[in-house]
């Protein structure tokens, strides 16, 4: 029980550092959320933490990793993630093997490491994380394609990586067990078997159990019309998948990452929109406190006098991680760019390149090494230092000037059309709130008419200047508008559904009837996720609606066509007396 209350009292002690930090964050934006986090425990570490806390490989793959990877997962849209795979693969996976060899040859050259030593270090520093960066990319509301390459690059790098250490950690022990050098079971090319082969099961084989997961987790869900239920459900299936996969020796991350996929893509859901945004919503703060957890964790445990101590090598780290990833990216992309029907530009080459922060899955893995044991300390130190610190450095500096770098190269700046339509749109409701509230006020009494009539003449003034604004820039921009009437339909759409599933609840329509008309709704919720969709026809072609197929029976012209039983005259045939 002691070690429970203890480690009870160091999360609470965690979250506390982290509500500080947060309130700091949102009260005075000073600094963002996670760069407050690692900033706040590396300032601990310095000083002193009075508790002791500790991180370890298994707490962060298999309890908080799951997490992240499946909320990004039931929160990405599938039809760009589908659309942009084939460069996400590309930089996923040769991208990251060409980076690893990159590595490998430089810390041979500059820190004299032995080649498996090399690749491993190779391996441990290039999984991405980018969540400080989807911040940013939030905030300023930068292009979905170039969100979804960085986070679909760094989702699939992620899985590969743990793949590929696997195999090189593998080889390791191995030789040690056997007593052999690990340079003999190299040069057989057992390493490179291995890696290709695992990076193949991985991708096919956690993809395959993933879809097929995310299938039958969607079609329970369905079943149980129940939005606790489907949070159960989500999270059997997270975890279940990525533990499943992790035992039988492959990629867990990938596995998830379907899984999530399938469970919420419109062509395998089945279930309510209220269902739906529940998941959304509840991985969305699952994974803040897992972000939470992981951040906070990595200052403190930093270990500051091993960065001091080998402050050459962590420097040398940084700049040849940078370098690798900008020297297979570039290169690659305009291969790509060869091929691909929409290029991408060169500023989101920029943004891909600076994206790159190795942090939570690179901290993973090399505590992993250290916990098997089979290597000298002094290396262990040494990779150590210079692990977290390529950490930190990405960390407080590539996240917390992505926003200037997005300027510099022209995206997402603030003087965007999208930027100034969320302006007008906010200062809208603002305006709407306050004729509200004084509408409020006069009705009690509360406010005289004279100042009520110089009040609201004031924000009625401001408001028609609002909608001629918005209405010329919806019309400058059809793209924004194309946007928000797709954004405006959905929740249309699910007010409507959540109408008539309340109907059925309340026993005011028949089951059967009441999903038939459930049915029509979500075929138009589908079709907003779709390039068919458009306002003035929302039906498509050869799709008719089951209530207007119903109304048809009742058109004067069609009177008891469609309907078995006709009670509207009496069995003599004469008209029914007045009511």
């Amino acid at each position: 029980m002691v070690g429970l209350e203890e480690q009870l009292i160091t999360l609470l002690y965690l979250f506390a550092i982290a509500a500080v930090v947060g309130i700091v964050s949102a009260r005075y934006s000073l600094i963002e959320y996670t760069t407050g986090l690692i900033s706040a425990g590396i300032l601990i570490s310095v000083v002193g933490s009075p508790i002791e806390v500790e991180l370890t490989s298994d707490f962060i793959l298999l309890v908080l990793l799951p997490v992240l990877i499946f909320n990004e997962a039931v929160n990405i849209d599938p039809r760009a993630f589908r659309e942009n795979l084939v460069p996400i693969l590309m930089l996923a996976v040769p991208g990251l093997l060409v980076s690893i060899a990159i590595i490998a040859v430089a810390s041979r050259f500059l820190f004299g490491f032995p080649l498996v030593i090399a690749v491993l270090f190779g391996v441990i520093i290039m999984p991405t994380d980018p969540v400080s960066v989807l911040a940013t990319f939030d905030n300023l509301g930068v292009p979905e394609r170039l969100s979804i390459l960085v986070e679909g690059e760094s989702l699939l790098n992620d899985g590969v990586s743990i793949v590929v250490y696997s195999s090189v950690l593998g080889i390791i022990l191995e030789a040690e067990s056997a007593g052999v050098a690990t340079g003999e079971l190299l040069t057989r090319g057992d390493l490179l078997f291995d890696i290709g082969i695992g990076i193949t099961v991985a991708i096919i084989g956690g993809a395959l159990v993933g879809a097929g997961a995310g299938y039958v987790a969607s079609k329970l869900i369905a079943f149980a019309d129940d939005s606790l239920t489907s949070i159960v459900v989500s999270v059997v299936l997270a975890y279940g998948v990525y533990l499943f996969l992790d035992v039988l020796g492959t990629s867990g991350v990938i596995g998830t990452l379907t899984a999530g996929i399938f469970l919420v893509s419109p062509r395998v859901t089945e279930f309510s929109p209220t269902a739906h945004f529940t998941l959304e919503n509840i991985w969305e703060y699952l994974a803040v406190l897992a972000n939470t957890l992981i951040f906070v964790t990595i200052g403190i445990v930093t270990p500051i006098d091993l960065n001091v101590e080998f402050a050459g090598q962590v420097v040398a780290a940084i700049v040849v991680v940078f370098l690798a990833r900008a020297i297979v990216i570039y290169p690659l992309v305009e291969l790509l760019n060869r091929q691909l029907a929409d290029p991408i530009p060169r500023s989101y080459q920029h943004v891909l390149t600076w994206s790159g922060i190795h942090a939570s899955v690179s901290i993973a893995l090399i505590l992993g090494v250290s916990e098997t044991g089979a290597f000298a300390d002094p290396l262990v130190a040494q990779l150590s230092a210079m692990v977290f610190g390529v950490a930190a450095f990405t960390l407080l500096v590539n996240g917390p000037t992505m926003g200037r770098l997005l300027d510099r190269v022209g995206i997402g700046q603030q003087t965007s059309p999208q930027r100034l339509y969320e302006s007008l749109i906010g200062r809208m409701h603002g305006v709407d709130a306050a004729l509200d509230t004084a509408e409020r006020l006069r009705e009690r009494d509360e406010i005289s008419e004279s100042i009520f009539e110089d009040v609201t003449a004031i924000y009625r003034r401001e408001r028609a200047e609002l909608e001629a604004a918005i209405e010329s820039l919806l019309d400058q921009y059809p793209d924004i508008r194309r946007h928000e009437e797709r954004l405006e339909t959905r929740r249309i759409l699910t007010a409507e559904h959540e109408a008539i599933h309340e109907a059925i609840q309340r026993g005011e329509i028949s089951k059967d009837v009441g999903e038939r008309l459930l049915d029509d709704v979500k075929v138009e919720l589908d079709r907003t996720l779709t390039d068919e969709w458009t306002v003035p026809e929302p039906t498509p072609t050869g799709f008719t609606p089951y209530w207007r197929q119903q109304l048809e029976t009742v058109r004067p012209e069609n009177v008891g066509e469609g309907i078995e039983t006709d009670t509207s005259r009496s069995d003599d045939g004469s008209e029914p007396a007045d009511r």
